[in-house]
């Protein structure tokens, strides 16, 4: 790659694009109407959201309620989920393309009400797309398809390629001296999302810009075949995989929480925020017998948590000493409420209250005293 030069321009597109509309064609005109001359080594990036509507990929909902199924119906894995005052819930989930996005890249904007899903396999409708372009001018070119994506780590939105035709997309400096001449041994560059990127700055199908031309990156042109899959880190080797929240309740057993997830604008009280770590701690599943010994009971509006003898009788879970057993358990509950307390950004400390029975004292209740944890 040593091209130093590179330009963005969005031509403008006139027709308007519905369900059945030949983009290809479309595309096409609106290149000729603006005399653009396509050249070897041109790459094309047109939003998501005019293939999706091409090629059908929109769904009708009466309500929020329905949006958010439809969010989860449409993502194959729960990042994490955050609720707000409006009454939203907001999901970040993995696509079926292999990205992490909010609201599993789900839009309704500019849509005349509809919910525009991701084109159902955004590397072949690329490929299809450039290889009609191709044949109309005779060149040949690469082709992205973007969609507007958060960031982890990040305040602000930029496009990232979710569809890719004509070149690979990473550029893997692994192996290659840098300029010290020390060998690279880990820098992969995203050429795809940055292109997307640098077109974003230009076009916007909002404005009738759907499409930009990238000119100047010809040199990352090859024969690359694995499309913007190839960008997308397997689950597996996923570090972030979950949210901080939802890594401690999976970590203790829960999968499907009862009640509100937790608010992402963090204005949950301590009350809201201790019920929900109680919550967590009823429904997951435990490796511990003894929990039904015991009784939790929040005071002083969620400042401490009180854990007393329950009112049933004592009952062995394991085949163990009943006693034993709640012993074991109690000291279980203490340690699960600790964790689902971190994970809503609360402290706690452990008060024991301790009685003397004939094999010699044991704990009859705990007090966990809360607070906030200031970061």
């Amino acid at each position: 790659m040593n091209d130093r030069l590179l330009t963005v321009y969005a031509p403008p597109v006139e027709e308007e694009i519905a369900s059945g509309s030949d983009l290809s064609a479309i595309l096409i005109n609106a290149l000729r109407r603006n005399r653009i001359d396509l050249k070897d080594g041109d790459i094309l990036v047109v939003a998501s959201k005019v293939v999706s509507k091409a090629e059908g990929r929109l769904r009708t909902v009466s309500d929020r309620a329905e949006f958010e199924k439809l969010v989860a119906e449409t993502g194959t894995h729960l990042v994490a989920e955050r609720s707000y005052r409006s009454g939203t819930t907001v999901q970040i989930v993995r696509t079926p393309a292999g990205t992490v996005q909010a609201a599993a890249g789900l839009d309704q904007s500019n849509s005349g009400g509809a919910v525009v899903l991701h084109p159902l396999d955004s590397d072949r409708s690329a490929d299809g797309l450039r290889r009609r372009v191709e044949q109309a001018f005779e060149v040949r070119i690469g082709l992205v398809i973007s969609d507007t994506s958060s960031r982890p780590w990040r305040v602000g939105v930029g496009d990232i390629a979710i569809g890719l035709s004509g070149f690979s997309g990473l550029d893997d400096q692994r192996g290659r001296p840098d300029d010290d001449g020390r060998v690279q041994t880990v820098t992969v560059r995203a050429i795809a999302d940055e292109i997307a990127a640098a077109a974003d700055l230009v076009k916007g199908s909002s404005r009738g810009l759907p499409m930009a031309l990238v000119r100047g990156a010809g040199g990352y042109l090859d024969n690359g075949s694995e499309g913007a899959r190839a960008l997308s880190r397997e689950l597996g080797e996923d570090w972030f995989r979950h949210g901080h929240v939802e890594a401690i309740q999976r970590g203790l057993g829960v999968t499907d929480l009862p009640g509100s997830a937790p608010a992402g604008d963090n204005s949950d009280d301590i009350l809201e925020r201790v019920s929900r770590a109680i919550r967590v701690v009823r429904a997951g599943q435990s490796r511990t017998p003894g929990h039904a010994a015991w009784r939790m009971r929040i005071e002083g509006s969620g400042s401490r948590i009180t854990l007393s003898p329950s009112d049933s009788p004592a009952t062995a879970q394991s085949g163990g000493p009943p006693l034993l057993e709640a012993m074991v358990g109690l000291g279980s509950l203490v340690e699960r409420l600790h964790t689902a307390l971190f994970a809503e950004d609360l402290s706690a400390s452990t008060r024991y209250h301790w009685v003397d029975g004939e094999l010699g004292a044991f704990p009859r209740g705990v007090t966990i005293d809360i607070g906030l944890i200031v970061h």
